[in-house]
């Protein structure tokens, strides 16, 4: 059978996987910054290296390189870190070579040339140096800058693999399993899978658990399989966590909890599956709706790292520690979402929905509390004081009227808590009607997606001015029972006029956009701004 289409439970799989070459390189090969001395500051560590540079010494060279790219004791400077590697390279420094291909590589400070990646890369894999040895096996794998050569990508990968280099190792693996560039080898690839795993590369866990689901190079032991998803899972592999989600649904190895289940399920809908979306929308019609408010503000809560704790149908077993009733208990939080800052003096706009009924509000990274200063039940709008000024804050559509249908329109938030990205997460989208649900005349309809965490988050036109803020998803399964058609990205949001009134009505002051000056922006740009103002919001009982 063809190893990508091995089963657990009579439900399919994803294929193994590798290190994502096109997402993952960068960030996994972006150095670390330096530790110091732990008597020198930063930018004495910089002199004093910058000293042994500049008397030939190669190893201070790239190491000088490195603290110009990682702005460490001095201003970022690509550039001047491109004239250190070079200079170290050229002595034939290993390090100082992989650098300087990495930036070739990345197009950091020169313009991309896979062709003198290769060329650097390949100096320092000669050398022995199991970072570039894997980098160049890579390049062979995908065939950039040098013609695709599998076997040639094996070997290299194989040489790093035996210095202990996790990623190598488990990409190593998956030639294995598939037959690529080396024989197929079922033993083989669940080894180096092992290796892998032992070192915490999420990946290999998710591969290793394949092999024993399905008895593939190593003994057949669903349980083992069902450890290894969960450490992958916990690390955010969307294919492991449907197959979590599964498994709590089957009940088969472990209890069953249709509550957890569902959690997981979301979480990898989130991330795109498209198994787990269907069975997160079948199981949705099957749930109470306490059991479905559990699960999402399991899946809200969820942050890397994190098995999901037992819903209350088994924790309830348990007994509480808190059981003197009049001992209050500590509040703990529920749920989150998102709020976006409008006024230097701290005032942020989110939903009525994300704070009511919370003890405390909290803003991540904050210590203390956020204040609700009013709120508007109807129009689902809250006024929030957060601690302390804002430098950066949003501008508001000056004539929200004047949306057309059809106008692209952009979402930034926090969905999720932080599973899709601890720096936020954009959505684009279009205007897709200029009235909500029942022909609300204070929403606004959008196709841009949105997940648990979304409510509150600024709606924003092409300029990168708030034009709405996110407030509710249709359901999709429940709308299919009761009309009997499936409804796709149906999402709304309150629109900008009822916003501008809502605070308006508060005497809150507000900055809006536009001007002779004002121009379209892209997505990177509107999301790099809109990151500075906007803030997850955890709702605490």
């Amino acid at each position: 059978m063809k190893f990508s289409n091995i089963t657990l439970l009579v439900i399919f799989m994803l294929p193994q996987i590798g290190c994502d070459v096109k997402t993952s390189r960068a960030n996994s090969e972006a150095e670390k910054p330096l530790i110091q001395s732990e008597k020198l500051t930063p930018e004495e560590e910089f002199k004093k290296t910058l000293k042994e540079a500049e008397t030939g010494f190669a190893p201070a060279q790239s190491l000088l390189g490195l603290m110009y790219f990682n702005g460490e004791g001095v201003t970022k400077d690509n550039g001047k870190a491109i004239e250190w590697y070079q200079k170290a390279a050229i002595q034939g420094e290993a390090s100082g070579q992989y650098r300087l291909g990495w930036m070739y590589f990345q197009g950091e400070g020169v313009t991309k040339d896979d062709s003198k990646a290769v060329e650097w890369y390949q100096k320092a894999a000669m050398q022995g140096l199991a970072k570039a040895q894997n980098k160049l096996g890579w390049m062979y794998f995908e065939g950039e800058g040098v013609p695709k050569d599998e076997a040639k990508a094996a070997m290299w990968l194989q040489k790093a693999a035996i210095q202990g280099l996790a990623n190598a190792q488990n990409q190593l693996g998956t030639m294995y399993a598939e037959g690529q560039g080396v024989p197929k080898d079922a033993i083989k690839a669940a080894e180096w899978f092992q290796k892998a795993a032992e070192q915490g590369v999420a990946e290999a866990q998710y591969n290793l658990g394949l092999m024993y689901s399905e008895g593939e190079g190593v003994p057949k032991d669903v349980i083992k399989a069902a450890e290894l998803f969960q450490k992958a899972a916990a690390q955010g592999i969307a294919a492991a966590q449907y197959n979590l989600g599964v498994i709590f649904v089957n009940g088969r190895i472990t209890y069953k909890d249709t509550v957890r289940a569902y959690a997981w399920f979301n979480l990898a809908a989130a991330q795109g599956n498209v198994e787990a979306q269907n069975y997160r929308d079948k199981l949705e019609e099957k749930l109470t709706v306490a059991e479905l408010t559990e699960g999402q503000k399991l899946a809200s809560n969820w942050k890397k790292g994190d098995n999901l704790a037992e819903s209350s149908r088994r924790s309830s077993q348990t007994v509480s520690l808190n059981d003197n009733p009049r001992i209050p208990a500590t509040p703990s939080k529920q749920s989150n979402g998102t709020a976006f800052i409008f006024s230097h003096d701290g005032h942020a706009l989110t939903n009525y929905h994300v704070i009511n009924d919370c003890t405390e509000v909290k803003v991540a990274g904050q210590d203390n509390d956020a204040k609700v200063i009013t709120s508007d039940s109807v129009n689902d709008l809250a006024l929030l004081q957060l601690p302390g000024k804002s430098n950066d804050v949003a501008n508001l559509n000056p004539e929200p009227g004047k949306l057309r249908q059809g106008d692209d329109v952009i979402v930034f938030g926090y969905p999720l808590n932080f599973v899709l990205s601890s720096g936020g997460n954009l959505t684009p989208g279009i205007l897709s009607a200029l009235t909500g649900l029942g022909n609300n005349t204070n929403q606004i309809q959008i196709t841009a997606p949105i997940q648990p965490g979304s409510s509150g988050s600024p709606v924003m036109d092409k300029k990168g001015n708030v034009v709405g803020v996110v407030s509710m998803k249709l359901n999709d399964g429940k709308l299919a029972q009761a009309t009997g058609q499936i409804g796709q990205n149906v999402n709304f949001a309150v629109n900008g006029q009822t916003v501008k009134a809502f605070l308006d009505a508060n005497h809150v002051s507000y900055k809006t956009g536009g001007g002779f000056f004002s121009r379209e922006k892209s997505n990177a740009d509107i999301a790099e701004e809109a990151r500075k103002w906007t803030v997850l919001v955890e709702c605490w009982k």
